[in-house]
């Protein structure tokens, strides 16, 4: 592969993770997936999250996106959220490390000490 043509799939690649763009790029675009059920995320994500009552989130790996939790719902993150997570009235309990916002309007919500919130944990 010559290097002319290994560089023009670079801005390819860079578009692609959205590296090219601001910051907000990384997040998911679009609307966020309505969960119902249980769900273990274990790698990589680019997607945003309402949990419904009955559903349960279990994040070990990362994701790029926001999480909505309502009543009846719970969220335990173990990894990574580059993005903002706003309890209604679920069960949240944050042991990884959050980018964004931790902003609490109802429910349980508990931050472990050896957890990490970039923007601040409001009750």
């Amino acid at each position: 592969m010559s290097l002319s043509r290994t560089f023009s799939a670079v801005p390819a690649w860079v578009l692609l993770l959205g590296v090219a763009s601001s910051s907000a790029s990384l997040l998911a675009q679009g609307p966020p997936a309505f969960l119902k059920t249980e769900r273990t995320l274990a790698t990589v994500e680019h997607q945003s999250y309402e949990v419904k009552e009955g559903g349960k989130l279990i994040i070990t790996g990362v994701l790029f996106g926001n999480i909505a939790l309502q009543k009846g719902g719970k969220v335990v993150i173990r990894g990574v959220v580059h993005g903002d997570v706003v309890n209604y009235g679920g069960e949240l309990e944050v042991v990884g490390h959050v980018t964004g916002t931790v902003l609490k309007k109802g429910g349980n919500t508990i931050i472990d000490s050896k957890s990490t919130v970039d923007g601040g944990v409001h009750f």
